[in-house]
């Protein structure tokens, strides 16, 4: 199993965390309820990063 699998892994748990949790980190957090558009976009972003990791 690949390094980057494992990362792979990882990202989408923390992407599904941060779904029902309703916040998100890039450099600050970003809640669902005040940010919409930038919290959909930043978890667009990882889960992006962490698809990318099985290709």
């Amino acid at each position: 199993m690949s390094m980057t699998y494992v990362l792979g892994v990882i990202l989408l748990l923390w992407v599904t965390y941060d779904l029902f949790r309703g916040g998100v980190w890039l450099h600050r957090e970003f809640f669902r309820a005040q940010e919409p558009l930038a919290y959909w976009s930043t978890l667009l972003l990882w889960l992006l990063v962490a698809l990318s990791c099985f290709f």
